[in-house]
């Protein structure tokens, strides 16, 4: 495991000082899945995007699926 730190307000800072070491623990957990699963989310959004972007400049340049095929078809 790593430790990572993350800025809350007081209030939020405080509660959390004061909360017992179990409950931490659960809170950690829920957090670390929350976590993982918004990066996750945020890489396949991320990758989808890049994607929309190649195929539009790809489209722009005048490369239609049929080329593709073709180019990727062809024997050396």
């Amino acid at each position: 495991m790593e430790r990572i730190v993350l800025e809350v307000g007081d209030k939020t800072a405080k509660a959390w000082r004061n909360a017992s070491a179990k409950l931490r623990n659960e809170i950690g957990k829920t957090i670390e899945q929350l976590l993982s699963a918004s990066l996750s989310n945020t890489k396949e959004a991320n990758f989808e995007l890049l994607l929309k972007d190649a195929r539009q400049e790809a489209a722009k340049n005048g490369l239609t699926e049929e080329i593709l095929n073709k180019l990727l078809n062809e024997e050396e």
